[in-house]
């Protein structure tokens, strides 16, 4: 794989940023940027894979012993999907979400099979995928161990400011802060 290649897979953007040669097919790293409207369906595949969120609110979906729960992530938060753990994700605002995707060289090997280039196409940047296109990724899937869960998208509870201030309020490093100042 070319590492200045820019890559698109149902409408998810990646750009290389460590191959797996790169490093001695120990792990991968790709910048991932989804568009407004652009979803990741609810799968699982054998590759632990860890997301850490650069611009955005996106939400994402992981498995509880509850089924799917779907909740806002915000910038500097890291999710991390276990091999073989549900998971999904989706970009419902307005501009794009940019995270680090850090994978085994497995999943990136997907990626680059399923990966057609990228095409910068205005006023948008992407359109549904066909039923070709969807049907093309499910097969390179299975052949590298994914699944998709069969479960309706659930709805992310919390709105993504209302999250990020919780989160703010609970972080150890800001004991002293003086709430007044952020309402």
């Amino acid at each position: 794989m070319n590492k200045s290649e820019k890559i698109d897979i149902l409408g998810v953007e990646l750009e290389w940023k460590l191959t797996g040669a790169e490093t001695g097919n120990k792990y991968c790293v790709l910048l991932a940027t989804l568009p407004p409207g652009v979803v990741v369906p609810p799968h699982r595949h054998p590759d632990q894979e860890a997301f850490f969120i650069l611009e955005g609110a996106p939400e994402f979906a992981t498995e509880t012993p509850h089924g799917l729960e779907w909740c806002f992530a915000t910038p500097g938060e890291t999710i991390n999907i276990p091999s073989m753990t549900a998971h999904g994700f989706r970009n419902p605002t307005d501009s794009d979400v940019k995270m680090l995707i850090t994978a085994t060289p497995n999943l990136g090997h997907y990626f680059e099979e399923a990966g057609l280039p990228f095409q910068h196409q205005s006023p948008y940047r992407i359109s549904v995928p066909s039923s070709e296109q969807i049907a093309r990724i499910i097969e390179i899937g299975a052949r590298f161990g994914h699944v998709y869960v069969d479960e309706t998208p659930g709805r992310c509870t919390p709105n993504p400011r209302r999250h990020a201030l919780d989160r703010l309020l609970t972080h150890p490093m800001l004991p002293n802060l003086n709430r007044a100042y952020l309402f």
